[in-house]
């Protein structure tokens, strides 16, 4: 017994919190699976390959980031668990249906429902304000007018930009726009946010904000979320990291810490 203890006394705490994460995910059923996943391109006589068998689950509230350095196919990775490309082989599983070979229109009518997506570089109406890009997504499922607008203004205060609705996109800094396209995530309250390098056009400051807004929908809203980036300095907003490499992802990855 005082054998048992003196091991325990020796462990990290890092090394304990992985463990109780490991045991909470074991009760926990994932809300994404990708198994065996393999991507491949042809260039003129040439096959490249970007992603070599991957697998990988994904839990209800983790927040999750995807590091890598450029051209390590993380954002591949990204896009076909989102639906956007499909794999070459294997299969993406999502909340235990399986996504992998569905029709487009169909992967989009659940992505909707699922996800919110925030790309490095947003894509405005530019005649639209603020505001009228927020509801975008809602209109675009035939949501009443007032119910979306009302919705767009409650995730515009909820990301500190409030008093930019009736502003163009093209009038914000990088770091309002980034915030704005945050909150046209949220708007349908997806369960899972999804970001694709959302600091990369960012200063310091303004990305340091982005990230605690992370945070806090995955501690206080309790969505789960995946964050793609290059960035190792992102890694203690983590709950879980993923390193990838040479598209494939690092054994022992996902206890990785700076």
């Amino acid at each position: 017994m005082a054998q048992e203890m003196t091991a325990v006394k020796e462990k990290t705490i890092a090394e304990l919190a992985a463990e109780s994460a490991s045991a909470s995910q074991n009760t926990q059923k994932a809300v994404i699976e990708v198994n065996d996943v393999s991507k491949s391109f042809v260039v003129g006589k040439n096959v490249i390959s970007v992603l070599k068998n991957i697998n990988l689950k994904i839990y209800p509230e983790e927040f999750i980031i995807i590091l890598g350095p450029s051209g390590s196919g993380k954002s591949t990775l990204l896009n076909i668990l989102l639906g956007l490309e499909a794999p070459t082989t294997g299969h993406v599983v999502l909340n235990g249906t399986d996504i992998t070979y569905m029709k487009t229109d169909k992967i989009a009518k659940i992505r909707y429902g699922v996800y919110g997506i925030i790309f490095q570089r947003s894509d405005w109406i530019r005649s639209f304000s603020v505001l009228d890009n927020v509801t975008l997504p809602l209109a675009l499922n035939n949501i009443k007018k007032k119910i979306r607008r009302e919705q767009a203004w409650m995730r515009l205060k909820q990301v500190g930009m409030a008093d930019h609705g009736l502003y163009y996109p093209t009038e914000l800094s990088g770091g309002q726009q980034q915030k704005v396209s945050l909150a046209r995530s949220l708007i349908n309250d997806p369960p899972i946010i999804v970001a694709d390098e959302p600091t990369g056009n960012l200063d310091s400051v303004s990305a340091e904000r982005v990230m605690n807004t992370f945070k806090d929908l995955n501690e206080k809203e309790h969505k789960t979320v995946m964050m793609v980036t290059h960035n190792i300095d992102y890694v203690r907003y983590a709950s879980r990291t993923i390193y990838v490499r040479d598209g494939t992802i690092i054994e022992g990855s996902e206890q990785f810490k700076k």
